[in-house]
């Protein structure tokens, strides 16, 4: 599967931490120091993506760590539906759901914007999260289906070494088209070259190529086929991965260790 520039789902991290912190998560949050995304480079980035796709933003997902953690969350509601005529999905965890103002399920709502609501092993509040979605009409998404407290999750073991083949893990990577990354300006294939720095920081590692080679600057690019060109061509940061070969593990909040991700 290659990157369409009319179907490009993209992905904004507006928060870095969680409150959650799953063991090995694939965006490092346990890791991560608390961070909010600055909302002028949020509009500045949407605004540039809008003229490069002339209008016509496919998707947009609003992501963390835990996005419901920012607060200036409906501002970025709000920007995001200024900017994306497509699909417009907030993803969370969940745990704020039962306590988040009535002013954003009903934004969500009035913005056709969905929550999207990752199903972990832990217990939430539906009863008032179905009152106050229904209330006001806001669309819920339940992503995988709800488990028990041993529920197994999937870890994606990293090669510490860097020696996969770049191009065969492109080539067979589930992800590479699925998911395009939008972090400050610049966009990947791949979440890993932009938040592998939490990784490093917290291990004192050297581990895994986080240099710019593996993304591309939007407001340099002169065009979205310059771009299609660049996320549909394998980048540094392949040569880490096992692709398509997770492990299945037992969910469980992370303790912060290496093999976590190693």
């Amino acid at each position: 599967m290659e990157v369409d520039k009319n179907r490009i789902r993209f992905i904004v991290d507006i928060v870095d931490h969680c409150n959650l912190n799953c063991k090995g998560c694939g965006h490092f949050s346990p890791l991560a120091s608390k961070y909010f995304l600055d909302i002028k480079t949020f509009e500045n980035d949407l605004c540039r993506l809008n003229e490069l796709l002339r209008g016509k933003i496919f998707c947009l997902e609003i992501m963390g760590g835990e996005a419901l953690l920012h607060p200036q969350l409906e501002d970025f509601i709000k920007i995001t539906a200024k900017y994306v005529q497509g699909e417009k999905n907030l993803c969370t965890n969940g745990i704020l759901l039962a306590n988040l103002s009535d002013k954003i399920y009903k934004l969500c709502a009035e913005t056709n914007t969905t929550i999207c609501i990752t199903m972990y092993p832990i217990d939430l509040d539906w009863s008032e999260i179905y009152r106050k979605a229904n209330l006001y009409g806001t669309k819920l998404y339940k992503i995988k289906s709800i488990g028990d407290s041993k529920k197994k999750w999937f870890k994606n073991p990293k090669d510490r070494n860097g020696l996969q083949n770049v191009e065969e893990n492109f080539n067979s990577c589930f992800w590479k088209a699925r998911c395009v990354v939008l972090e400050k300006g610049r966009l990947s294939s791949c979440v890993v070259p932009f938040k592998a720095k939490f990784f490093q920081k917290y291990f004192k590692s050297a581990i895994f190529d986080t240099t710019e080679r593996n993304s591309i600057d939007i407001y340099k690019a002169q065009n979205i086929d310059e771009i299609v060109d660049f996320l549909n061509r394998p980048i540094p940061c392949c040569k880490y991965c096992f692709p398509n070969k997770e492990k299945q593990v037992m969910w469980e909040v992370s303790k912060r260790e290496i093999n976590e991700w190693i």
